[in-house]
């Protein structure tokens, strides 16, 4: 314990770190939309509070609007490579030479 008058031991400061990727998950969009809103003014990734005010007003918007129960954030990942798409084009037949 200290004695009285000394000064207090060193602490080091905690340090947070978020992402656009993280932001877009909380706001349950993706990243494309959230670069959107934020051509468009609506949030600032540089600044915490106006991503805290975002998150706030993406969160309450999507349970007024009847889902009360819609979680902050995915429950689960998606599965499957990004971008990958299933071609609904039937492959050509392999010609056969002799």
């Amino acid at each position: 314990m200290a004695r009285k008058g000394s000064k207090h031991q060193y602490k080091p400061k905690k340090e947070y770190r978020y992402t656009v990727k993280d932001i877009a998950q909380l706001a349950g969009m993706t990243r494309s939309a959230l670069s959107v809103a934020k051509v468009r003014g609506k949030v600032d990734p540089g600044d915490f509070r106006s991503v805290v005010s975002f998150l706030t007003r993406a969160i309450m918007e999507r349970r007024l609007s009847g889902d009360l129960f819609a979680p902050a954030a995915p429950v689960a990942k998606r599965g499957g490579k990004a971008g990958s798409q299933v071609s609904r084009k039937r492959p050509k037949k392999a010609v056969r030479r002799r």
